[in-house]
Formats: C-alpha cells, sequence, structure tokens
C-alpha cells in the first residue's frame, strides 16, 4: 500500500466542512500512523510498514448452493467498454452463480478483497472482481457520478452476457450496491451486505467514532453538544480521529489488531493502483454531493434477499449500522470482528455467504 513514507490505497474520509482536509495526495505523503486525521474510516486501508504476519484461515463448512441459471464464464482477466468510453477491469474465477464485487473506498479496488480470503468464494461462485472506474486497476476517467458509476456495473454485466448476478458489497461500495439494485432489478439474484453503510460520513458515523474513541483513551477526549448540526459532528468526529491517532491506536476503527492492514499494504502496495475515483470523491466534494446523502430509504425497494453482515467491533462503520437498513427481505449475520471481516472472520464470512447462497 506504501512505502516508508506513502499511502497508496488510503482515501482520506475528511468531509467538506473540516478544518483539516487532507487530499488523497497529501496523505499518500505522510506517515499514516502520525496522520493528524484519520484516514479512511470506510476505505479498507490505514497502514502499517512492517511485513505482514502469518495466518491461517479455517476451511469453510460444507454446504451445496442452491442451483441457479447462469451463464459459463471464461475464467481470466479482462478489460471492457463502459457506454462513455471509459475502460473497466475485471477478473472473472470460480465456479457456480455469477456475483460481482462492489468494493469499497471509495476507490479502493478489488485486489486486496480477493487476496485476503474472499476468493474462497470461488469454490462455489463465479465471482467478478469488478475494479469501478478510477479504482485498482480500471484507469482515471473524467465522470465519477453515482448515475455514472451504478451503469458502469450495467456495461459490465451486458459484457459479460448474464441475466442475472448477485452482488457482494463491502463497506462504502453498500451504496453503490443499493443503487444497483433499485435500478436493476431484474439483473439482481441476491445482495450481500458486508460491513457497508448507507449513509457516507453521515452524523450517526460522526457519533459513533467520538463515543469510541472517549472509551479507548478513557476519557472524554471530545466533547459535542446533543443538538450539534452536521457540521459541528464532523469537526468533533476529526479531532476524536486526531486525538486517536496520536494515541497510536487509529487503527482500532478498523481492526483490534495491525495484521489485517498490515497485509492489505502489502497487496495494495503491489501494483500501480488508479485512484482517480477517491480523488475525486475527496478533492473535489462539492461536484459529487450525492455520496454524502443518505441512501438507507433506499434500502426498502430492495426486495431482492439480502444478506447483511456486521462486525461486532466495526468502528468504520458503526457495529449497529446495519440496523438502519429497511431491507424488506434481509438476513443477518453478526461477526465478532471489525470492518475487514472477510479476512479476520474468514470461515464465519464464507459460510454465511455459502448458507445464504443455498437457499432458495
Amino acid at each position: 500500500m506504501y512505502g516508508p513514507r506513502r499511502i497508496g490505497s488510503v482515501t482520506c474520509g475528511i468531509p467538506p466542512f473540516a478544518p483539516r482536509r487532507l487530499t488523497w495526495r497529501q496523505a499518500r505523503t505522510e506517515n499514516p500512523m502520525r496522520l493528524p486525521t484519520i484516514c479512511i474510516p470506510l476505505a479498507l486501508a490505514l497502514a502499517a510498514c512492517a511485513q505482514p504476519a502469518a495466518r491461517e484461515q479455517a476451511a469453510a463448512p460444507a454446504a451445496t448452493p442452491a442451483p441457479a441459471a447462469s451463464v459459463a464464464l471464461a475464467p481470466g482477466e479482462r478489460r471492457i467498454k463502459a457506454s462513455d468510453g471509459a475502460e473497466l477491469y475485471l477478473k472473472v474465477a470460480g465456479r457456480g452463480p455469477v456475483c460481482m464485487l462492489i468494493h469499497g473506498g471509495p476507490g479502493q479496488g478489488s485486489l486486496s478483497t480477493e487476496k485476503m480470503g474472499a476468493d474462497k468464494l470461488e469454490d462455489f461462485l463465479t465471482m467478478v472482481w469488478f475494479d469501478q472506474r478510477g479504482s485498482g486497476k480500471s484507469p482515471d476517467a473524467q465522470d465519477y457520478h453515482l448515475d455514472r458509476v451504478v451503469q458502469d456495473f450495467e456495461d459490465a454485466r451486458q459484457a459479460l452476457g448474464v441475466d442475472k448476478m448477485c452482488l457482494i458489497a463491502h463497506s462504502f461500495g453498500g451504496i453503490l450496491a443499493v443503487e444497483y439494485a433499485k435500478r436493476y432489478p431484474q439483473h439482481v439474484s441476491k445482495l450481500v451486505m458486508a460491513n457497508t453503510t448507507l449513509h457516507f460520513l453521515g452524523p450517526e458515523n460522526s457519533r459513533m467514532q467520538i463515543d469510541f474513541v472517549n472509551r479507548v483513551l478513557g476519557k472524554q477526549a471530545v466533547k459535542v453538544a446533543a443538538d450539534a448540526d452536521d457540521a459541528a459532528l464532523a469537526k468533533a468526529r476529526d479531532e476524536a480521529r486526531a486525538a486517536l491517532m496520536k494515541s497510536g491506536n487509529g487503527y482500532r476503527f478498523l481492526s483490534e489488531t495491525t495484521d489485517s492492514i498490515k497485509v492489505m499494504g502489502e497487496i495494495d502496495g503491489g501494483y500501480a493502483r488508479s485512484r482517480g475515483f477517491g480523488n475525486a470523491i475527496f478533492d473535489e466534494n462539492a461536484k459529487y454531493p450525492e455520496y454524502m446523502a443518505d441512501y438507507t430509504a433506499d434500502s426498502a425497494a430492495v426486495t431482492q434477499p439480502v444478506l447483511v453482515i456486521a462486525g461486532s467491533k466495526d468502528y468504520a462503520v458503526g457495529p449497529d449500522e446495519h440496523k438502519r437498513f429497511r431491507f424488506p427481505n434481509q438476513k443477518v449475520v453478526v461477526l465478532d470482528g471489525g470492518h475487514i471481516s472477510y479476512y479476520e472472520n474468514n470461515a464465519e464470512f464464507v459460510g454465511a455467504i455459502r448458507e445464504f447462497m443455498a437457499e432458495r
């Protein structure tokens, strides 16, 4: 993800009213463990330069997914053209019903999710590891509006020749997946919402993180009025992040240990990644206000079966964020872990999806 003084996969979740808003480019030049504001409560990387510790992943419990009508896709990497001419990267691997990853960030890319244990889904799913425009191996583009990004998923579906696919969303990707499912319900079979949010950097997130920091530090490091408006909440949240980072515990928004962050850093730092999506959302946030809206109400329009996977110690999106969701046909699984459940709780994560996909 970065060298000794570089963060390559970090997206800085600092709203426009923050007292100091780091751009992505500024964040890459600073020591991540000393940042005055914590970069990304919702992206998948905070940082550590050390070599990753070895980690064994338990095998997922055996189960046989229910038969599903799906086209046999040729495995391998490919590049397709979106309807506006932008180039998009994807990789097909596995067997079974077709599922597309909707990664988080914004701008994270799919590779670290795939390589940190989510590739075990390929045992029973045909996974489409898709990099959103300006993310991972998909080049930067001109347009990053929500409508355009959601259309990219539809363009990819058509290019693959798939009638229906399931969506597996992580973190910020939850907003994108819900919007796709709402606009193209006829092409979505099921939806997995893993450690997702439907209100990116909203006031709920601010209060949750402020409370969390005060608990970790054992004192009321940051005070905020009960009737504080969104701007005041965001300012207090940034102060809380800075305090936790200064204490050396900034990684705890994502995980209880630095292990998963180190592993992610090694993977994301191992190739040249596009960063246009993240740059656009955070450096030009006034141009893309739709990403800061609350999409909770939209979840009520998604009638397909939905598996919600939450982390009891996920202080990026919040351990209770999933309780705001309104999917009419949802199943909730709460794992004893943080934001990166596909790695830290791999056996349970894969097992829950395997069981969900087997349900008729």
